[in-house]
């Protein structure tokens, strides 16, 4: 009796099929039924013991010769392949059917010869990666391209040698010399950045989230320019005074501090959808995208941790706290601290189905301005208020208690300097009238936050979490009217997706 097992549930396979018989002569004819197992894959596999063993090979590999692609790039001999594959999987079948004496003797064997073994070894594991590359091209199938091309990863980059007095990463990684950038002709290269939200109530300069809203920086090989479309579009300026652009630079400076950025061949876009000046960090993005951009064409991976944490010195050192640029970098929520010598954040959990509505005037506010009226020493017990606070924050999110927002998004520091030019009391009065969670001032405002859902329903499983939303959007607009603060909603949700980069063709 024999057994078929398949990792993709097909009788179809691209491995080698393992006939047992128990007893006999056998040939490739005679073996009607196989026992398929992939002894690569699966070495744990079951094979019945019988003394004879016949091979039966899966001519599917056999059409692929352009797949089967050593990692040089070079085209692999498919008959080579497949005849190391067999071999490897009747020494593996031989071994799990033999006496304990014969494992023995063979063990010695393939020690003797241990260099072939391994030369098998790899060519029979590139069959293995066709049906690894099916299953990836599968389960990315319909993707954005962000997900499926990573930046500072292309073949042609090399180990950086880096400083010996400092630690190195396995995946450092600098441009090949013939590089100025790591962009090429034809290319884009995407730099996305979520909008955030700081403080959250007593969190002040500590805590953040980012938010479904997204910023996007797109470089090209061309003739300098600075295009702005969406907001700001009327009054951001268009050349090198442009922030972004500063910050490309020292992105680009923190890798290689001895080359200058050839900013004159580097075309520029910004599509902005966080509006500016308005506590959802646009300036934040503005930064965190340019930093980001400048370090992918220093062929850096974003991804990495090592340039994430990079990115988030470089930010932090410039906006002098990190409760926007740590959820920008990392997204979720985030509570950063500085160490003395570094910044640091840590990632606390977020509810699933929570949304933030937004209330955004129309007037602006420069954190700049509403920074230098707060004041600069606080009574202990002030101190007191906003660390309990702070703490039952964390801890609600944490845990899901999130009834005991209303309390913990209090603050005695920030918001009643900055909210006594509108209506900000109101407005978070009308948020919890309609059953927000917590509600609270946006970084330096005058946005204000509002928190729904979050107790496991979806919203797009069913109309509770959006009904929720929509009235508590509602109660806020008719508060702000009654004020005479002339603004708009925005329904977003917290967002767990910080800084990514990709690329396009053009």
């Amino acid at each position: 009796m024999s057994t078929t097992t398949s990792s993709s549930g097909s009788t179809e396979a691209s491995f080698a099929s393992v006939a047992v018989a128990s007893s006999g002569p056998t040939s490739f004819e005679d073996a009607a039924k196989p026992l398929r197992v992939n002894p690569l894959v699966d070495p744990g596999a079951s094979i019945p013991p019988g003394p004879s063993i016949v091979v039966a090979t899966a001519t599917r590999c056999q059409s692929l010769p352009d797949v089967l692609r050593s990692r040089e790039g070079a085209p692999r001999d498919p008959t080579a392949t497949i005849a190391a594959r067999d071999a490897l999987c009747v020494d593996i079948a031989r071994a799990a059917t033999s006496s304990p004496p014969a494992r023995v003797a063979r063990a010695k064997e393939t020690r003797a010869d241990a260099t072939t073994r391994r030369a098998a070894r790899r060519d029979a594991i590139g069959v293995c990666d066709v049906v690894a590359a099916r299953r990836r091209a599968t389960l990315t199938r319909g993707l954005p391209r962000r997900a499926r091309v990573r930046v500072g990863v292309a073949p042609r980059a090399q180990a950086a040698a880096g400083d010996k007095s400092k630690p190195q990463w396995s995946t450092d990684r600098q441009l090949a010399k013939d590089e100025d950038i790591d962009l090429k002709d034809g290319e884009k290269l995407i730099v996305s950045v979520p909008a955030t939200s700081a403080n959250m109530g007593p969190g002040f300069d500590s805590f953040g989230f980012a938010v479904d809203l997204e910023n996007e920086l797109i470089l090209e090989r061309g003739e300098f320019v600075v295009d702005v479309v969406g907001e700001g579009e009327d009054s951001l300026p268009r050349d090198e005074s442009n922030a972004i652009i500063q910050a490309v630079k020292d992105g680009f400076s923190a890798i290689y501090p001895d080359r200058e950025l050839p900013i004159e061949n580097i075309r520029f876009k910004s599509v902005n959808r966080i509006p500016p000046a308005r506590g959802l960090g646009s300036s934040s993005a503005a930064l965190v995208s340019g930093l980001a951009a400048g370090l992918a064409l220093a062929g850096q991976d974003l991804a990495a941790p090592q340039t994430k944490q990079l990115l988030l010195q470089l930010a932090a050192d410039c906006e002098g706290h990190p409760d926007n640029v740590a959820p920008a970098i990392y997204g979720g929520f985030q509570v950063s601290i500085n160490t003395g010598k570094q910044w640091v954040t840590q990632a606390v959990r977020l509810p699933d189905g929570m949304q933030a509505i937004l209330f955004i005037p129309d007037f602006e506010s420069l954190t700049s301005e509403t920074r230098a009226a707060l004041p600069k020493e606080i009574p202990v017990a002030d101190a007191v208020y906003n660390i309990s606070r702070a703490a039952m924050l964390v801890n609600s999110f944490s845990t899901g208690n999130l009834e005991a927002l209303r309390y913990a998004c209090q603050d005695v520091i920030h918001q009643p300097v900055r909210g006594a030019a509108f209506p900000l009391a109101e407005l978070i009065d009308a948020a919890y009238s309609k059953g927000a969670h917590g509600a609270f001032l946006s970084g330096a405002g005058p946005t204000v936050l509002a928190l729904t859902g979050g107790h496991g329903s979806d919203v797009d499983a069913d109309t509770m979490v959006t009904f929720l939303a929509v009235e508590v959007a509602d109660a806020m607009l008719e508060a702000a009217k009654r004020e005479g603060c002339d603004g708009r909603v925005v329904i977003s949700s917290p967002s767990a997706n910080g800084v990514e980069a990709w690329k396009e063709l053009s």
